[in-house]
């Protein structure tokens, strides 16, 4: 027992030096401004790319946000494919002046195939067509009404490829939707402002990013169709040597699941994901890394493939199980008779030094995105302790699932109807 206990020691200590840099980030993101780029001396041409399926109640939304934004409409076209929609997604977005395609096939199922479906139609029916960048969003989403004016600031700074802060419609709903919320402040603040500090290249999240035609074109296609297109694309430009840089300056809001089954399904579509893309990626990122020791090969491999919720959760049940096995067999040698919870005390220690661990990087999370968070103090304070147990939740049990489990991409229902007015006035109060 001590000799097992020993290598699990050892494996914590080794775990937490290659993480160590990320206590370097925290330091960062509490103490550092945020970048801002210089005034823009061209305003650029942008195409918006949009997968919608069944958004009849929240995509109306998103495209009057583009239109009302600050920016010359002459500059901007909107391209929406309505993926196997049941509704009137594809009627709505027409009637709003957008450019539509259907797309209906129930065999290639996601995004990464949507988006692909887009590309080749826009390549193929607009041949001379060539933005100077396209963003890609999801139907959920709103804009603040500066967000193109910012990022085309960064554009214009030579940022090839760039993701923006992703702020939350519904924080305030339940635990689910807070905690999902928080975790992608808490990645804008503790990942990409200090990457951006640092001057290295970080990643885009799904949703709120633009491509500059230096990367990529519509002729190229879109060829990242795993269960999560948003990782493998910036595995793969990564590894080509293209810097994701950040705009913390364009803010975009969008809805976050409040059912507990909804979070789960999403959660294990990540999880697997991230899984496959390990599959696909580790042994070029870490050949990178080894060639070049160029630190972006190996922060992406470890924050974004390296299965962290699998390592913490053998960690937890083998350094539990010992410990109890070596109880079970102190009492056994005295013939003594103790309490049960003799046996479960060190498994409650362990929780609860997790719990508080969590807590310290949520209140963290919270106090530093106070402003930026759409709901009464009264829930801010509530969530910033329930937030720990979706971590946990959401981290640890998913990836043993998603080992296992057959995974599809399921669509996540958007009902949170909210204007671009309503979020401004909210976010000045």
């Amino acid at each position: 027992m001590n000799i097992l206990q020993l290598v699990l020691t050892c494996l914590s200590i080794v775990f937490g030096l290659l993480y160590a840099y990320q206590v370097l980030f925290m330091i960062i993101g509490i103490f550092s401004k945020k970048k801002k780029f210089p005034e823009a001396k061209e305003q650029h041409t942008f195409a918006f790319l949009i997968a919608a399926r069944n958004e009849s109640k929240v995509i109306g939304n998103l495209i009057n946000s583009i239109r009302n934004n600050d920016y010359p409409q002459d500059k901007i076209k909107i391209f929406i494919v309505a993926d196997n929609c049941e509704d009137n997604t594809a009627e709505l977005c027409r009637n709003l002046g957008c450019t539509v395609y259907e797309r209906f096939n129930k065999e290639q199922v996601g995004k990464g195939y949507a988006l692909n479906f887009l590309f080749k139609h826009i390549a193929d029916e607009f041949p001379d067509y060539e933005p100077d960048a396209f963003f890609i969003f999801d139907a959920d989403n709103v804009l603040t009404s500066n967000y193109i004016s910012e990022m085309n600031k960064a554009l214009d700074s030579g940022v090839k490829v760039c993701t923006s802060f992703r702020n939350s419609k519904n924080f305030g709903t339940n635990w689910l939707s807070a905690g999902s919320s928080l975790g992608f402040m808490r990645e804008c603040r503790f990942v990409h402002r200090p990457k951006s500090v640092l001057k290295l290249s970080t990643h885009v999240s799904g949703t709120g990013f633009y491509i500059s035609k230096d990367v990529m074109t519509f002729k190229d296609g879109w060829k990242y169709v795993t269960l999560t297109e948003d990782i493998e694309f910036s595995a793969a430009h990564t590894l080509k040597g293209v810097k994701i840089g950040f705009c913390e300056d364009a803010v975009f809001f969008d809805e976050q699941p409040i059912k507990f089954k909804q979070t789960w399904k999403q959660r294990i579509r990540w999880a697997k994901g991230s899984l496959m893309g390990f599959s696909i990626f580790h042994a070029s990122l870490s050949l990178e890394f080894l060639k070049t020791l160029d630190f972006n090969f190996y922060e992406y491999y470890f924050s974004r493939f390296f299965p962290v919720g699998l390592y913490y959760g053998l960690s937890f049940i083998a350094s539990n199980v010992v410990t109890l096995i070596s109880r079970i067999l102190e009492v056994t040698n005295a013939h003594a008779i103790v309490s049960a919870f003799y046996f479960i005390s060190p498994v409650l220690v362990a929780l609860l030094t997790t719990y508080l661990s969590l807590l310290v990087d949520s209140v963290l999370a919270t106090v530093l995105n106070w402003k930026n968070i759409k709901a009464p103090a009264r829930k801010k304070i509530l969530y910033m302790f329930t937030t720990p147990v979706f971590n946990f939740i959401f981290t640890i049990p998913v990836v043993f699932v998603a080992l296992f489990k057959k995974v599809k991409w399921d669509p996540i229902e958007h009902t949170e109807s909210i204007t671009q007015e309503q979020l401004e006035a909210e976010r000045k109060k």
